[in-house]
């Protein structure tokens, strides 16, 4: 199911969200203040929820992964799927492009030495956003689809004068695009907050309340769980990132 249309929704999800449309709306319309809704209680409201979920984790979400990824990677991902990232797999990857003459054996002992790929909230998650990504801004995204490595690795190198070129002209900015089970994604979250608020929406209800979702999958994701893999300059991937309307361009480097 796509998050944004309404007509990729599974009508058993449809019909859940109909059934319970009244403790949803009630409150939305007490966290904001509007009149009119009547009234439901916090346990009331998580129980509806916790129902919500359950109805979900039947089901997938569509979902972009941006990225920077040599080829080998690209086939790599097509054939097997995404594995959960973790330090041995970033050391596995640098230790790749030194054997593949990309960098030196001093700036791969550099990166593999300082990097960000053991912490929490990056550990065991592969990211995804569940909307077009133009809708991101161009801060969010292109040092994603700028630097080799991802975030857990540029973000301790990007302004260094020798890494931080080197790891803008390696690989490919891509979209890995998949559809996500949503048993996968980590819990609790604000995506069943986010369904019924945007069901809601759909039917009349008017609020500023984000709806855009953005999520990790805690367990890995299956080659059939993978679309495709948009490259720069598809046409695909510029309309997707709206990327031709950026200050800073994308390059495609070696790999």
């Amino acid at each position: 199911m796509d998050l944004n249309k309404q007509d990729t929704w599974p009508d058993e999800l449809l019909g859940h969200l109909q059934q319970h449309q009244a403790v949803f709306r009630a409150w939305e319309l007490q966290k904001i203040g509007a009149q009119g809704g009547g009234s439901v209680s916090g346990p009331d409201y998580d129980r509806a929820l916790d129902r919500l979920r359950k109805v979900l984790n039947r089901y997938t979400l569509h979902g972009y992964h941006c990225t920077r990824l040599t080829h080998h990677e690209i086939v790599q991902i097509r054939s097997t799927g995404m594995q959960l990232p973790n330090e041995a797999m970033l050391r596995q990857r640098i230790e790749r492009l030194r054997a593949c003459g990309l960098m030196d054996a001093a700036i791969a002992a550099a990166l593999i030495a300082d990097n960000q790929a053991a912490e929490r909230n990056r550990a065991g998650r592969i990211w995804f956003c569940f909307f077009p990504p133009h809708l991101d801004s161009e801060t969010g995204l292109s040092d994603l689809l700028s630097y080799w490595g991802g975030e857990s690795l540029y973000n301790s190198h990007d302004t260094h004068a020798v890494r931080g070129p080197l790891l803008a002209g390696i690989g490919t900015p891509c979209l890995v695009e998949a559809e996500v089970p949503i048993s996968s994604l980590r819990g609790p979250s604000f995506l069943d907050m986010k369904v019924a608020r945007q069901f809601l929406i759909w039917n009349g209800l008017q609020t500023s309340e984000p709806v855009l979702h953005t999520d990790c999958a805690i367990q890995p994701l299956p080659a059939r769980s993978i679309l495709r893999i948009i490259e720069f300059p598809d046409s695909d991937f510029v309309a997707l990132t709206g990327c031709d309307t950026w200050q800073k361009q994308l390059t495609v480097g070696r790999d």
